[in-house]
C-alpha cells in the first residue's frame, strides 16, 4: 500500500507586500519627513513674503548674535536635510523591520517641523518668548536623535559612504547650530525685555549665558560621541559671536567664546579618544 500523500501544498515563505503594514507605516513616515524637510525653504519663503518683522543683528539688538553673514548656514543645513530626506524614502530603503532610518523619522519630523514652527513665533518679533519653547522642542528631539544614530553606528556603518556623509552632515550642522541658536534666542529675549548689554550686570548675564551654551555643547558632543560636525559648526557660531561681542568691545564676552570653544575640542577629543579605546578593547576581547 502506499503511503498516504499531504495534498496540501507548503506555502511558499512570506514575502513582504505592498501593503504590508509595516511598510505602509515607514513608508508615511519617511515621505512626511520629506514634506517636513521641503516645507523649510518654503516657510522662509512665506516668512519673507507675508511678515513685516526682519531678522536682526548687531550689538545695538543683541551682542550674542553672530554677523548677518554667519546665518548663511541655514542654506547648509536646509540643503542638507532635504537630501537626506530624499536618500530615506528610496524604495530599496524602506522594509518591513524597523531601521535607523525609521528610528529616525520623528525626531527629524518633529526637528523640520520646528523650523516653520520657529519662524511662526519671529513673526511676532524676533524676541518672542515663544521661541525659546520651540528651541526646547527642537533640542530634546535632537537628543533622542543622536541617541538614536549612536546606537546603531555598526548599522550605519554599513551605508554608502554618500548616505552616511548626508546623515551626519545634516545631523552635526542642524544640531550644532540650533543648540547655539538657542542662547542667541535667550538673549534677544533678554535684551528685547529691557535688559542692558554694556553695563556691569549686562555683562554678567551675558557670561552666564555663553556658560551655558558651552555646557550643553559639551553635553552634545558626549550624546553624538564626538561629532567633528557638531563641534565644528559650533565653533563656527561661537566665532561669529566673538566678532559681536568684541565689535561691542565686550572683552571678557568675546575671551568666553574662545574658552567655550577649547572646552568644546578637548571634550570632543577626550569622548573619542575613550571610545576609540574602548572599541579596541571589545576588538581585541573578540578575538
Amino acid at each position: 500500500m502506499a503511503p498516504p500523500t499531504n495534498t496540501t501544498a507548503a506555502a511558499p515563505p512570506s514575502t513582504p507586500t505592498r501593503t504590508d503594514p509595516g511598510l505602509t507605516r515607514h513608508r508615511t513616515w519617511r515621505y512626511a519627513v520629506l514634506v517636513l524637510a521641503v516645507g523649510q525653504p518654503v516657510s522662509s519663503l512665506l516668512f519673507d513674503l507675508l511678515s513685516d518683522e526682519m531678522m536682526q543683528s548687531g550689538p545695538e539688538f543683541s551682542p550674542l548674535i553672530p554677523p548677518g553673514p554667519w546665518f548663511a548656514i541655514w542654506g547648509l543645513i536646509i540643503v542638507a536635510s532635504i537630501a537626506w530626506a530624499i536618500a530615506q524614502v528610496r524604495p530599496s530603503t524602506i522594509r518591513p523591520a524597523t531601521s535607523i532610518r525609521d528610528r529616525l523619522a520623528a525626531p527629524l519630523a518633529v526637528v523640520f517641523a520646528g523650523f516653520a514652527l520657529w519662524l511662526a513665533t519671529a513673526a511676532f518679533g524676533q524676541d518672542n518668548p515663544l521661541g525659546l519653547v520651540v528651541f526646547v522642542v527642537y533640542l530634546v528631539a535632537f537628543v533622542v536623535a543622536w541617541r538614536r544614530v549612536v546606537a546603531a553606528r555598526d548599522e550605519i556603518a554599513s551605508w554608502n559612504v554618500i548616505e552616511r556623509g548626508l546623515l551626519y552632515l545634516t545631523m552635526g550642522v542642524y544640531s550644532g547650530w540650533v543648540s547655539m541658536a538657542f542662547f542667541v534666542q535667550i538673549g534677544t529675549v533678554v535684551q528685547g525685555a529691557g535688559a542692558p548689554y554694556d553695563t556691569e550686570w549686562g555683562i554678567t548675564w551675558q557670561a552666564l549665558v555663553l556658560a551655558a551654551a558651552a555646557g550643553l555643547a559639551v553635553l552634545f558632543a558626549v550624546v553624538s560621541r564626538g561629532s567633528i560636525v557638531y563641534a565644528l559648526t559650533v565653533t563656527y557660531a561661537l566665532i561669529g559671536v566673538g566678532i559681536s561681542t568684541a565689535d561691542a568691545q565686550l572683552t571678557l564676552l568675546w575671551i568666553l567664546a574662545i574658552v567655550a570653544v577649547s572646552v568644546l575640542w578637548a571634550s570632543t577629543l577626550i569622548i573619542r579618544v575613550v571610545d576609540a579605546r574602548r572599541r579596541m578593547g571589545l576588538t581585541r576581547t573578540r578575538s
